[in-house]
C-alpha cells in the first residue's frame, strides 16, 4: 500500500467518507495551491481530524511537512524576475507607498472594492493590487509604510502604461511582518529605505506656465495638459454594445480658477482608479475636452493617448 492510499485508509477508518475526503482534498488544494503535495494535503487533513499516523512504511518527509507551516520562502521569487502570465507568485519586501481602497459598482448592483500598494525588495518596485474581501488588511493599523510584507499566491499582469503589476488571487494571503523569514534576508530589507513624503506641488514657474482649468471652459478638441487636484466621484460597470463588461471612471480635477470632471472608460477606468486618490496633485496629457450635451457643461476624457502624471 502506498503511502497515501496508508493516511486515505485511516481517514476512511475515522469515519470520514470518500466524498468528504475528496471535498477536503479540493479545499486544500485552493487554499495551498501550487505550494503542497497531495500526500502533505491527506496529512493535513489527518492532522485536523486529530488522526496521529506514524508508520515505517511512511516516508518521514511527509510527516514532517504535515507538522510544519509551508515554507513559503522556498517559493519567493525577486520582484526583478515578475513576468506577464507569471502564477503562483510568492514576493517578499517592505511597503512603500499605500494607495486608498475605492469602491465601484458591478454590472448586477452589487460594490466591490479594489486597493493597491507599492512594495520594494533589493531589485525593484512593483504593485500589489488587492481585490474586495482581501482589501480589509489594508485598513488595519497594522499595514503601514514600511512593513515587511509577504504576498502569497498571485499572478503577473500588465497594468496602466504596459507596467507590470501583481494581483492576489482569490486564494491569496497577506503577511504582514512574518517571524519567519531567514535573517539575512530581513536584515536586506531593513536596509531598504522608503518615505512617506509626497511631492503634492509643482513650481512657482511651472504653475505659471500651465494652463488652468478657467482656461479650459472656452476650449474644444486635444488639451496638450491640465493639472489638479483629484476628487474622486463613482466607477459605474455595465455591458458595452458587444456584450462585454465595461467601466466608466468619473472624477473631478480643481485647481484654484475653477473645477472640471474627468470621464474615463473601459479597462482604462480601472487602471487609472488604482492609482489616483482624493486630494493627489495630478497632470493629464493630450486629453480631450468637449461639451456633455445633456448639461451642457464642458468635461474631459481620456483616449488612447492620453497620459496620466502624478507629483
Amino acid at each position: 500500500m502506498s503511502d497515501a492510499q496508508d493516511v486515505y485508509q485511516k481517514l476512511t477508518e475515522a469515519g470520514l467518507s470518500e466524498q468528504e475526503i475528496k471535498e477536503e482534498l479540493k479545499r486544500k488544494e485552493l487554499e495551498f495551491k501550487g505550494f503542497i503535495t497531495p500526500q502533505g494535503a491527506l496529512f493535513l487533513i489527518a492532522k485536523e481530524n486529530g488522526i496521529e499516523i506514524r508508520s515505517t512504511q511512511i516516508d518521514p518527509e511527509l510527516y514532517e511537512e504535515a507538522n510544519q507551516e509551508i515554507d513559503y520562502n522556498e517559493f519567493i521569487i525577486l520582484i526583478s524576475d515578475l513576468r506577464e502570465n507569471l502564477s503562483n507568485i510568492v514576493l517578499l519586501g517592505k511597503i512603500k507607498r499605500i494607495f486608498p481602497i475605492n469602491e465601484f459598482m458591478r454590472k448586477d448592483g452589487t460594490s466591490g472594492n479594489v486597493g493597491s500598494f507599492l512594495i520594494s525588495d533589493t531589485s525593484g518596485t512593483t504593485k500589489i493590487v488587492l481585490w474586495d474581501d482581501h482589501t480589509k488588511i489594508m485598513q488595519t493599523e497594522f499595514f503601514k509604510i514600511g512593513t515587511i510584507i509577504r504576498v502569497i499566491n498571485c499572478y503577473c499582469k500588465k497594468g496602466l502604461k504596459d507596467r507590470l503589476e501583481v494581483h492576489l488571487s482569490k486564494q491569496g494571503k497577506v503577511q504582514l511582518n512574518p517571524d519567519n523569514i531567514p535573517k539575512k534576508i530581513k536584515v536586506e530589507l531593513q536596509k531598504i529605505e522608503v518615505s512617506n513624503a509626497r511631492k503634492n506641488e509643482v513650481s512657482s514657474r511651472e504653475a505659471q506656465e500651465e494652463l488652468k482649468i478657467r482656461d479650459l471652459y472656452q476650449k474644444d478638441g486635444f488639451v496638450k495638459e491640465i493639472s489638479g487636484i483629484v476628487k474622486i466621484d463613482e466607477l459605474k460597470e455595465f455591458d458595452s454594445e458587444d456584450g462585454d463588461k465595461s467601466f466608466l471612471l468619473k472624477f473631478m480635477i480643481s485647481d484654484e480658477t475653477g473645477a472640471i470632471n474627468v470621464l474615463v472608460w473601459g479597462m482604462q477606468a480601472i487602471e487609472i482608479l488604482r492609482i489616483i486618490e482624493n486630494g493627489m496633485l495630478i497632470k493629464l496629457k493630450s486629453i480631450f475636452i468637449e461639451k456633455n450635451d445633456y448639461n451642457k457643461r464642458k468635461e474631459l476624457h481620456f483616449t488612447k493617448k492620453s497620459i496620466l502624471k502624478m507629483f
